[in-house]
């Protein structure tokens, strides 16, 4: 009988410290990391921009990280800021060329398309034919006010 005892305590004892060793094991251990979200993207600003004169987009949305990318096409931006996680700024490629791309933005998580595609502006610069035309126009309102205002005319 008292074997019997002895070996029930001897059987407690071990199960009491291999609780315990887990507990502690399990206290000790990090804890787990928080999940990463897929970013989503509300807004895109403007959608339609000219390179020259516009070269950055704001995108609203949530799930930005610092680590988050943003490509135009299949081309990357070449700055991205997240100032907070639902903010993005961006900056285009310089040479991207006129026409309607994709705009694509990526986490650790996962990738998300926008709904809107960014149109690319040519250039907003006008030719010299305006600026000739403008400059006949002028000259001839000049000479019209002049004759106008001219005693022996009228």
């Amino acid at each position: 009988m008292r074997l019997i005892q002895r070996l029930l305590g001897a059987v407690t004892i071990a199960w009491l410290v291999m609780a315990l060793g887990t507990v502690a094991a399990a206290a000790s251990s990090k804890p787990a990391s928080p999940l990463r979200k897929t970013p989503q993207i509300f807004q895109v600003s403007p959608v339609r921009v000219n390179l020259r004169l516009q070269p950055n987009i704001m995108i609203l949305g949530q799930n930005f990280t610092p680590t988050t990318q943003v490509e135009i096409g299949s081309r990357a931006a070449t700055t991205v800021d997240v100032s907070d996680g639902y903010h993005l700024l961006a900056k285009l490629p310089p040479d991207l060329p006129q026409g309607s791309y994709r705009i694509q933005v990526s986490n650790e998580a996962g990738t998300v398309m926008a709904d809107d595609s960014l149109v690319v502006d040519g250039d907003a610069r006008p030719n010299n034919m305006v600026f000739l035309a403008g400059g006949a126009f002028l000259a001839l309102f000049v000479l019209v006010m002049r004759l106008a205002r001219t005693p022996g005319l009228s």
